[in-house]
């Protein structure tokens, strides 16, 4: 293997973020693409684009802890190696399918060895394939640590609150404190769902009909469409209408 694997480090802590620079430099098969203190700014940061391989993520930080943050990015990057002081987070972390647990402190003896262990997994006929992206994501509610899963298949819409957004699914409404713009970079990459407004992203899979500027969806959500995405969404309209040959000369 010639490719280098990009590393992106995420931890509060800047001397655990040096060490791991300066053994990420130690290794000819790495390089050290980006790193984040601040795990909100990693996960507003981080996309599908940057072309991750490892990402090496503390669990203690402030603000978002390392197996909350796992839960959004993970499919962003190939390997994810868990760095903590702690054990305890070991159960955890196979939730988010890391692949390797390191306790602080980290030898360059043990930081190698999982270094090794995913170079081999690349090597067996999985070179620069990117992971499946999910199709699924959680949300967390207003109770403590509760999570509910919502699957894109029953997505029909998100609607824009301001700093809130409703979670519109076939079976229920959650209202999340998220931005709409955070749930279309989640989104992106899905050529099922669609911004129609500034306040709207919606399934076109659960779109049941539209009548001039005004589409209803299965749930009987009516969502006016805006002038700004009109051009995009009557493109993809006029992809999807069956429409008769019949008097068009060949």
């Amino acid at each position: 293997m010639t490719d280098k694997l990009n590393c992106v480090i995420i931890d509060d802590e800047k001397h655990g973020i040096e060490l791991l620079s300066e053994y990420i430099e130690e290794l000819p098969n790495l390089t050290l693409l980006k790193y984040y203190t601040d795990p909100l700014a990693a996960y507003r940061n981080i996309t599908w684009e940057d072309n991750i391989d490892i990402i090496f993520l503390d669990i203690d930080m402030p603000g978002m802890t390392g197996i909350e943050l796992a839960r959004m990015i993970r499919n962003k990057s190939k390997f994810l190696v868990i760095t903590t002081a702690h054990t305890r987070y070991a159960v955890e972390a196979f939730g988010i399918y890391a692949n390797d647990y390191l306790l602080k402190p980290i030898s360059l003896n043990n930081f190698a060895i999982a270094i090794n262990k995913m170079i081999d997994f690349d090597k067996l006929g999985r070179d620069r394939i990117q992971p499946k992206k999910p199709d699924f994501f959680f949300i967390k509610t207003d109770q403590n640590q509760k999570y509910i899963k919502v699957n894109l298949k029953d997505l029909v819409a998100v609607e824009g609150l301001n700093n809130y957004v409703k979670i519109h699914t076939v079976n229920a409404m959650y209202v999340v404190y998220l931005t709409i713009k955070e749930v279309e970079h989640k989104l992106e990459g899905d050529k099922s769902f669609i911004r129609v407004q500034r306040s709207f992203i919606i399934s076109m899979d659960h779109v049941n009909k539209i009548e001039g500027s005004s589409i209803t969806l299965n749930n009987n959500l009516e969502v006016p469409l805006g002038a700004t995405y009109k051009k995009q969404f009557l493109s993809f309209l006029e992809d999807k209408t069956l429409r008769s040959n019949r008097g068009v000369p060949e």
